[in-house]
């Protein structure tokens, strides 16, 4: 039982310093565009075009089931400015959820959250690659997580 403990306050304290340099790398980038007349919308990258509503295109529905310590993967295959609107909701608990894409070599970081039932956006690709959720369940009780997107992407795909 130790041991999970241990793990667990590992955990949190790496999201902890990575959550802390993001939102250093977020506020500076936000005082940037700002001096230069641009805004930067909330889970906006910097360096990605304005963040506007998903053009028609692709629409998917995801279910995935979680138990108790499981987390899941499920990503959008995106090229660099395309959009696509979301809304995801939990039933039967809470999850931590990190939003993120990689590819190419590149990576980011959208939004990372704990204990949510519920989510919606539009993620607007920084680069070509996959860019999508990972959900965790860090409940007593499984979890459905319901996904929905729509959008400018060639395909959807859970990775584990």
């Amino acid at each position: 039982m130790g041991d999970i403990k241990r793990q667990l306050a590992e955990e949190a304290e790496a999201d902890r310093k990575v959550d802390t340099a993001a939102n250093d790398a977020r506020s500076r980038a936000i005082i940037e565009a700002a001096a230069s007349g641009r805004t930067i919308a909330p889970g906006q990258s910097a360096d990605a075009p304005p963040a506007v509503d998903a053009a028609p295109g692709r629409t998917d529905r995801m279910s995935v089931t979680l138990k108790p310590g499981e987390g899941a993967e499920v990503k959008l295959v995106m090229k660099r400015g395309e959009k696509a609107s979301f809304v995801w909701t939990v039933q039967g608990g809470a999850v931590n959820v990190d939003l993120h894409g990689d590819g190419g070599g590149q990576s980011i970081s959208y939004e990372k959250k704990r204990g949510l039932s519920r989510g919606e956006g539009v993620i607007t690709a920084a680069f070509n690659g996959n860019h999508g959720w990972y959900w965790r369940n860090r409940g007593d009780a499984e979890v459905t997580v319901l996904l929905e997107t729509q959008g400018q992407y060639a395909d959807i795909k859970r990775l584990i």
